[in-house]
């Protein structure tokens, strides 16, 4: 094994991890100035592009560790495909630099300032993001699992992927084992909360419907049957508690379907005054059109009002079938109530 020379900076990136630490390697630069590390290590605050740009290194540089806090790197395109695991970019400034293909695995950009810059293909796992400006920035096909995002300033022209990087290959996760499906979901949660932080709701809702559909095929591709089912459920049923035209929906077809299914399971029957009148259909096939439209609008009548548990007794079923089809729907109507207050109060929020 070669000796580094005297005058090396022998740097070495340990951050706690096996296999960030494993692969990191000793820096073998040499010393900058009187310091007693590189100039891509010493741990000097404010280093300027021109710097930085008298050792500039090759394309796809290994640079772990890099000590950039509030550096200025306006515009550099030589960090692209470069390593920079564990670096520290707080308070740089990168507006406009090229950092695609950079790997920046567990850096921290708090305060970072990076108006215009390219991420596109960076891997950004376990990164800190705080009061982070990506403005304009574009982070197309970008690796986020466990990243951190917090009071991130984003707008309009800020670029994200439509779908997760880990669903689109699929692409495992390095920092972790956790399957590409549930770096997916940490993926989208952390952009519905910069969404929400820069008013930007329908991008957030977006973001909260991506999240739960990646549960929901983690679910099953993990053979939790009952937790897929719960997920298929509320997507079918509210869309994950995000649209009320969906439990809309749903409670109309209840209705309907039962008032349908009551003349055929026993009938129900009407009180006026002293006389009892009976609506059933016994053969669809042989009832004459006239009175099955008037079945059909007394029993759909009745349907309503045992949806909407208001119980005013004119009407009432016969037989157990009708009652016990009477009572699962006076439950569901209960429940579908519920979820549309759930799912409106939840709309005001986002």
């Amino acid at each position: 094994m070669a000796t580094a020379p005297a005058d090396s900076c022998e740097y070495r990136l340990e951050v706690g991890l096996d296999d960030a630490d494993e692969r990191s390697e000793t820096c073998e630069r040499p010393v900058w100035e009187d310091r007693d590390r590189c100039v891509w290590h010493a741990t000097v605050d404010g280093k300027t592009a021109e710097t930085l740009a008298a050792v500039e290194p090759d394309s796809g540089g290994v640079l772990d560790g890099a000590y950039l806090r509030e550096a200025s790197l306006v515009g550099v395109d030589w960090l692209a495909e470069a390593s920079l695991v564990g670096a520290d970019l707080r308070g740089a400034v990168v507006n406009g630099a090229d950092l695609g293909g950079a790997d920046l695995t567990l850096a921290n950009m708090a305060d970072l300032t990076a108006i215009g810059t390219d991420f596109t293909g960076a891997t950004l796992e376990g990164a800190v993001f705080t009061n982070a400006d990506l403005r304009r920035a574009t982070l197309e096909h970008v690796l986020t699992n466990e990243a951190v995002f917090s009071d991130v300033h984003v707008g309009a022209g800020t670029q994200f992927s439509d779908v997760s990087a880990y669903e689109r290959e699929p692409v495992e996760p390095t920092l972790s084992d956790d399957h590409p499906l549930e770096a997916a979901a940490w993926t989208y949660r952390q952009l519905r909360r910069i969404y929400q932080d820069n008013a930007l709701p329908g991008m957030a809702q977006r973001s909260y419907t991506q999240e739960k559909d990646a549960r929901r095929r983690l679910a099953w591709s993990r053979e939790s049957y009952l937790t897929a089912l719960k997920w298929e459920l509320s997507r079918w049923v509210m869309r994950y508690g995000s649209s009320p035209y969906r439990v809309l929906v749903g409670s109309l077809l209840a209705i309907v379907a039962c008032a349908i299914l009551f003349p055929l399971t026993g009938g129900i029957m009407e009180i006026q005054g002293e006389r009892a009148i009976t609506y059933s259909i016994e053969d669809p096939s042989t009832a004459p059109p006239w009175w099955i439209g008037r079945v059909f609008f007394k029993s759909l009548y009745f349907s309503v009002v045992t949806f909407a548990t208001l119980g005013y007794g004119d009407i009432q079923p016969i037989g157990a079938w009708a009652r016990f089809l009477a009572g699962t729907l006076s439950i569901v109507g209960s429940l579908l109530s519920a979820l549309l207050v759930f799912v409106l109060a939840r709309i005001v929020t986002w």
